[in-house]
């Protein structure tokens, strides 16, 4: 992010049934809590033309999509987040905790679907302007258990229902960015109890906050 920019823009993502929707709303409420002003976005999502294309995205009635096509639809929904929500709230100095992000894609339709990661981030930095995440915190566990909790919670959708190869080469696509780029990325064991992960995704935020 620029210098010029006043806001903190932090990502949890990883593989399925990580936790990462309940653990945004315990890092907003916390941060909120300390007296921080925070606001939450999941990707792809919360706006109307995004949600619009989240519901084509990952319903299974749909038929099997190739992955260059679910790339463009994840950055038309990711460009009509950021310009609605993500760049006004970090304009006014709001903390943003964002429920995924381009490095989904780069693990999904990158290193799980086969498109080259380089042009994904690519991608990515165009079409969010230039928004980039202060760090992104990867909550990872084992594809088993994952998609045993996910599976315990709804229906699985048109990504969860791909196979355990597929989600184990995801698995291994948020790993090994994390490994790239340290920097910028934090990788916390959502194998642990919920306190647990809300307390070491806690101590990778105060890294940048």
């Amino acid at each position: 992010m620029t210098e010029t920019r006043r806001g903190c823009f932090l990502v949890l993502d990883g593989p399925e049934g990580a936790g990462k929707t309940t653990q945004v709303q315990r890092l907003v409420q916390r941060l909120r809590d300390a007296g921080r002003k925070a606001t939450s976005v999941r990707d792809p999502g919360s706006t109307p033309v995004s949600e619009r294309i989240r519901e084509v995205l990952l319903d299974r009635r749909l038929p099997e999509m190739g992955a260059r096509t679910e790339v463009f639809l994840y950055m038309a929904s990711r460009a009509e987040m950021v310009v609605r929500i993500v760049r006004p709230a970090l304009d006014v100095g709001l903390i943003v905790v964002c429920d995924r992000f381009v490095s989904s894609t780069v693990a999904y339709q990158g290193y799980a679907g086969g498109i080259d990661p380089e042009l994904i981030w690519d991608l990515g930095r165009t079409a969010c302007g230039g928004i980039e995440p202060n760090l992104t915190v990867i909550l990872d566990l084992p594809v088993e258990e994952g998609l045993a909790r996910a599976r315990r919670l709804a229906e699985p959708d048109r990504i969860e229902a791909k196979d355990q190869t597929f989600h184990e080469k995801v698995r291994q696509g948020f790993l090994s960015m994390a490994e790239a780029r340290p920097q910028v990325f934090a990788v916390v064991d959502a194998s642990q109890p919920p306190d647990a992960v809300a307390e070491a995704i806690w101590e990778a935020a105060k890294r940048v906050l």
